[in-house]
């Protein structure tokens, strides 16, 4: 059993005790960290993570309701009242609300308002994230959409700038191989970058410079994306993702007749971001409208291919 991770909030020491006492007789692992109040469990909930907070009723600065309406949407909670049972005079920690509760003699009794908390989280966690990777899918759908008859209009910047507002992202952009391409970082050229409002434009120069970029290489020939950080940087690529002025960068490569010709870089300057694979699928997806493009370009006219063609 995983070892849950508690944040407790002005639980008295006595009764902090009980709660203890009780998870162990269970057979939990736990850890506690133990806030006095409501402005200290909203800090600590920003600094780490927790499986469940389990608070007084009683709050010094403010309302129950107050600490539930800030964290309830992001952790489950269970409030409990401190007390004195009537007839043995007992220290009860009762569930508000309900008829759970904990004393010396009852020590698991509150165990099954634990487990339904939880479950009940976990359950609603995973209809609101299935919720959200439909409404993406459905989003995503539109916006590909757009960006298809963006490129039919030869309008690669207008994809890309509704790219950066959909996907919400700091910087958009696309390199090429240049020719003949010998797949080193210097044969990469600049063809297109957008930005987001108050974002430097980044990529000034013609040309593109990464350290170990075999590394890249390999996973474009592979056609997959790199996604960065990464836990497979070395020592000089981390040096250089540290000047990038992003937190987070993906790159996704464009496929030509014979290997990978290009990449979209995207980058958030903002987040330690998690690219989903319904973000990756969309830029992918892109990448294979931009090839098409490439390919009936160069076939039906006399001009260069698409991509050379950028300015």
């Amino acid at each position: 059993m995983k070892p849950l991770n508690l944040l407790i909030v002005a639980i008295q020491k006595e009764y902090l005790a009980l709660l203890e006492d009780s998870l162990g007789y269970a057979g939990y692992k736990f850890s506690i960290r133990q806030v006095a109040s409501k402005q200290s469990a909203i800090e600590a909930f920003y600094e780490s993570k927790y499986d469940l907070l389990i608070s007084n009723c009683l709050l010094p600065d403010g309302k129950i309701t107050d600490l539930a309406n800030v964290l309830g949407s992001q952790l489950p909670c269970l409030v409990m009242t401190e007390g004195h049972c009537p007839v043995t005079a007992e220290r009860v920690l009762a569930v508000t609300e309900t008829s759970y509760y904990i004393n010396c003699s009852n020590k698991l009794g509150w165990i099954p308002a634990l487990e339904n908390t939880l479950a009940k989280w976990k359950n609603n966690a995973r209809k609101k994230i299935a919720q959200h990777n439909q409404n993406h899918e459905s989003l995503y759908k539109k916006v590909l959409a757009r960006c298809e008859d963006e490129l039919a209009a030869n309008s690669l910047s207008n994809a890309f700038s509704l790219l950066l507002e959909v996907m919400d992202l700091s910087r958009i952009y696309l390199y090429i191989k240049n020719q003949p391409a010998t797949g080193d970082a210097q044969d990469l050229t600049l063809k297109i970058e957008i930005t987001a409002p108050g974002v430097p434009v980044k990529h000034t120069g013609k040309t593109i410079k990464i350290p170990g970029f075999n590394r890249w290489n390999a996973l474009f020939d592979a056609k997959k994306p790199v996604l960065e950080p990464s836990a497979n940087m070395t020592g000089a690529e981390i040096q250089w993702f540290s000047q990038q002025d992003a937190q987070s960068m993906l790159a996704v490569p464009v496929q030509g007749n014979v290997g990978w010709t290009g990449f979209i870089g995207l980058d958030d300057t903002l987040n330690n971001r998690e690219w989903t694979q319904a973000e990756i699928g969309l830029i992918e997806s892109v990448a294979t409208l931009i090839q098409k493009k490439n390919s009936t370009s160069g076939k039906t006219s006399r001009n260069s291919k698409f991509l050379t063609s950028l300015a």
